[in-house]
């Protein structure tokens, strides 16, 4: 087992785990419902879901062949690099949202998040390459750990600007992300 490849693997884990803490969970949910859509009647919350769901449909549905695809021509990396671009650009992006840009907020998470629902595809395919059957629980544990921490650091870096400044932590959470991984 190749050391260095485990603690790139594992901080490739670190640097992801910023958008899921703040990107589907803690801030940008928020942010699209009450600014973006607006708090009128439940419609913010129908379109966060619609998002959410449509990307996971895009994701479980192309999972597969793209997967297929990258394991038969050796490009399973290119296609994490591919996505985590899709992904960083569209989070990068949403610091153009203003009030009632709901079509565009709705664009820019379907890009975000099937580019990193699909870059964890790949990531997840190298734990067999990196570790043998009976280290791969350790390693895995280890992405885990080290991706709660990414999580803390990133929402404590951002979660000061959301107030006056809460166009900064999108391009913010792409930095993080694109620098450690």
């Amino acid at each position: 087992m190749n050391k260095q490849h485990v603690r790139a693997w594992a901080l490739f884990d670190f640097a992801n785990s910023v958008y899921p803490a703040v990107i589907t969970t803690a801030v940008f949910p928020v942010f699209y419902v009450t600014f973006v859509v607006g708090e009128e009647g439940g419609v913010g919350e129908l379109w966060w879901g619609r998002a959410v769901s449509l990307s996971a449909l895009v994701v479980a549905i192309s999972s597969p062949l793209l997967g297929a695809i990258a394991d038969r021509g050796g490009v399973r990396k290119r296609f994490m690099l591919f996505y985590t671009a899709v992904c960083l650009v569209g989070v990068a992006m949403m610091s153009t949202l203003g009030e009632g840009m709901v079509v565009q907020g709705f664009v820019l998470f379907l890009l975000a998040n099937i580019g990193f629902e699909s870059a964890l595809v790949f990531y997840n395919a190298y734990l067999p390459d990196i570790a043998p059957p009976e280290k791969q629980g350790w390693v895995s544990g280890l992405g885990f750990g080290v991706g709660y921490l990414g999580s803390a650091i990133g929402l404590l870096m951002v979660l000061p600007l959301v107030g006056d400044r809460i166009e900064l932590v999108w391009p913010l959470v792409s930095i993080f992300f694109l620098v450690f991984a």
